[in-house]
């Protein structure tokens, strides 16, 4: 049971570190004036392409591709159930705006370019709390070192001072 919920949270941090990449990727393909379905493909298959380090996000979306494509399914509908089922809030209201764009014609641009940008904020507030936990598993050691140096320059002084 512990190695599952271990597990979800992993997959959930790898989602919620990748989705700021992605919102980048597609804002930039639609930028240079591809459309929605188009650029959600080109990155599906760069993600295919990228095989060393690959995440749960981005083998995720590559499988979607695959099978979405194997059954004649439209792999933004496939992507944007994924985000609902995934239980990411971050996730599902990229997946919203993206579901939102393509059936009311909402302006999607501005939207994902906010939520990039809230989701950055929040990767980097993550990082922080990352190097904080660190600097606290790191400060015991570094105590222990500093007491064994303590000791180690202190004894030579203290011995002589009782010998005297």
């Amino acid at each position: 049971m512990n190695y599952r919920r271990k597990d979800a949270e992993k997959r959930r941090e790898d989602i919620i570190m990748s989705i700021p990449t992605f919102i980048n990727q597609l804002l930039l393909l639609l930028s240079s004036g591809m459309v929605l379905q188009e650029a959600m493909d080109k990155i599906a298959l760069k993600y295919g392409e990228d095989g060393g380090d690959k995440n749960y996000f981005t083998k995720s979306v590559y499988e979607l591709y695959e099978v979405s494509k194997k059954n004649g399914d439209n792999f933004l509908n496939s992507f944007c159930k994924f985000g609902k089922e995934s239980h990411v809030k971050e996730f599902s209201r990229v997946s919203g705006i993206l579901l939102d764009s393509r059936d009311r014609g909402t302006q999607m641009w501005d939207r994902l370019a906010e939520e990039g940008e809230r989701l950055w904020e929040e990767r980097r507030r993550r990082a922080m709390e990352k190097i904080k936990i660190a600097e606290s598993k790191m400060s015991f050691p570094l105590g222990i070192m500093l007491i064994a140096l303590i000791i180690i320059t202190a004894a030579p002084a203290m011995l002589q001072m009782y010998i005297n």
